[in-house]
């Protein structure tokens, strides 16, 4: 029985190995995601009643993660679970990440962001010589940020931070496109408390380094790209002050909804006021 037991744990040790080792960790395009650090935190704080953020001294679009894809798929991830990431290998590039890769998000984990950004995505951009270690990975992606200025790219074209207005798609569209050269990047909102807002834009990179259009990879496509496509217009917030919004219809559901009630109330207090009446009359009576 022992021995039985024994081969067993063998087998899976040889199978979880084969697994490993055959796990596909190609890909074809590095993508250069950066997000709003606004919206970041609206979402954040709304998704968690003890989620905070970190005070955002210089709003502007920073680094969330260089991310090395397959075309047309979400992958790879994790490619080396035994190179854990190391805070100390950062030190002599701190002052660049606290500029082009902060972590808003405050989370019980240090390094939460750069953590997870190393394990999932570094650890796979390690093929390329020009990130092939941690340093070199994150220092990489900081070059690449000063290279896509996407808060001066969107000012330029007149596309500023407002809690008082909205945007289209092709405002930001056409501002990041002339920024890229033409080259098309990828741009996705997210949905909070009802309303869209402007959270992440990709620009997509060879394995040499040299932008390339993001056609390719998952998500919503057509004559522009990414999830902003499935809203008319969005918000670009100049502050993580965040009212939930309710619609005109929910207003006036609202309205409805309160005059009912108090009808309801209104027709009670009648009844038992005559009721009362009632009593008293038929007590006068029974005297």
């Amino acid at each position: 029985m022992i021995l039985m037991l024994f081969l067993a744990f063998s087998l899976s040790l040889v199978s979880a190995s084969e697994v490993e080792s055959t796990k596909d960790h190609h890909f074809d395009v590095l993508i250069l995601t950066q997000h709003w650090p606004y919206t970041t935190c609206i979402d954040w704080e709304e998704s968690g009643s003890t989620h905070k953020c970190r005070e955002i001294t210089h709003a502007n679009w920073t680094v969330h993660g260089l991310w090395p894809t397959q075309w047309g798929k979400i992958a790879p991830g994790f490619c080396n679970n035994s190179w854990k990431f190391d805070h100390d290998l950062l030190k002599p590039i701190m002052t660049d990440m606290s500029l082009y890769w902060p972590d808003v998000e405050m989370r019980d984990q240090p390094d939460s962001l750069w953590t997870h950004e190393w394990t999932k995505h570094g650890t796979c951009a390690a093929q390329l010589p020009e990130t092939n270690s941690e340093v070199a990975y994150f220092s990489k992606g900081c070059e690449l940020a000063q290279e896509n200025r996407i808060t001066d790219w969107l000012e330029m074209a007149g596309v500023v931070p407002t809690n008082n207005a909205s945007y289209t798609l092709e405002n930001v569209w056409d501002a990041v496109l002339n920024g890229t050269g033409g080259i098309r990047p990828h741009i996705d909102c997210v949905k909070i408390d009802g309303q869209a807002f402007i959270s992440e834009i990709k620009v997509c990179y060879s394995k040499n380094f040299i932008r390339v259009n993001c056609d390719g990879i998952k998500g919503v496509g057509g004559d522009m790209l990414g999830k902003c496509l499935r809203y008319d217009s969005f918000h670009y917030p100049s502050s993580a002050d965040h009212e939930p919004h309710v619609s005109s219809s929910g207003m006036i559901g609202g309205i409805v909804c309160t005059v009912l009630a108090l009808s309801a109330v209104g027709l009670a207090v009648g009844y038992m006021l005559y009721r009362r009446s009632r009593r008293r009359g038929r007590g006068y009576e029974s005297l």
